[in-house]
């Protein structure tokens, strides 16, 4: 007994000095993990900030693509309406009537005007639908990245893209019609006009409940699928 009390502090030290000596050890084995765990961080860091880059240099191009392809569709229409446009400012000019003239030119700029103005905010309303989905896509990638699985986002992204697509095509062929009152005496007039507004807004209303529309809950389905992974 009195032994054990003698070299009792010498066993102490030793045990000591043995856990302090396997510490330096210790941490040798866990600096390559720690390591390799910082390097990876590093590498998802970098390929999220390379997916975004290119995320954001696609919705650009694809909303100069759309933007001139609405450009040429409005030329292509501007070409083939011409012999009609001088058929009506023919006939116009005709009348007897001068208020009648002048009204039926400025109802006649009014309805080109506004299918101008519509197409305009509806492919507006789709470059916006573009830009959320883009932040969806995003989001999607660091959820992938961070272990969620996110097929049915991926799904619902595609889906968005399509009907996106559908509608600026949608968009496209309203910007090619045209709204010209058909008219033979001055008495047709008043109801030619009457006409062809009613088929513009009808038209207009088909675009907006029916393309414009989808892609909107389509869109919407993208951010609810990415919001049901709680990341």
């Amino acid at each position: 007994m009195k032994n054990y009390f003698k070299y009792s502090p010498l066993i102490a030290v030793v045990a000591v000095l043995g856990v302090v000596l396997a510490f330096p050890a210790l941490a040798q084995t866990n600096a390559p993990a720690r390591q390799n765990a910082a390097t990876q961080i590093k590498i998802e860091r970098e390929n999220i900030k390379a997916k975004r880059t290119e995320l954001n240099t696609q919705l650009k191009e694809a909303q100069e693509t759309a933007k001139e392809r609405l450009k040429a569709a409005r030329e292509e229409t501007k070409k083939n309406i011409k012999t009609r446009q001088t058929e009506f400012k023919d006939k116009i000019s005709k009348l007897r009537d001068e208020k009648k003239k002048q009204i039926a030119m400025r109802l006649d700029e009014q309805l080109a005007r506004l299918n101008t103005q519509w197409t305009d905010h509806f492919d507006n309303v789709l470059n916006r639908l573009s830009e959320i989905l883009s932040k969806v896509e995003l989001r999607a990638e660091k959820a992938g990245v961070n272990g969620k699985d996110v097929s049915a986002v991926k799904t619902a992204i595609q889906n968005a893209k399509t009907a996106i697509e559908t509608a600026r095509t949608a968009v496209e062929t309203q910007a090619k019609k045209t709204y010209i009152a058909a008219f033979e005496s001055e008495n047709e007039l008043g109801a030619a006009f009457k006409s062809v507004k009613g088929q513009l807004q009808k038209d207009l209303f088909g675009l907006r409940d029916g393309a414009i529309k989808s892609s909107r809950e389509a869109v919407n389905n993208a951010l609810q699928a990415l919001k049901s992974l709680n990341f």
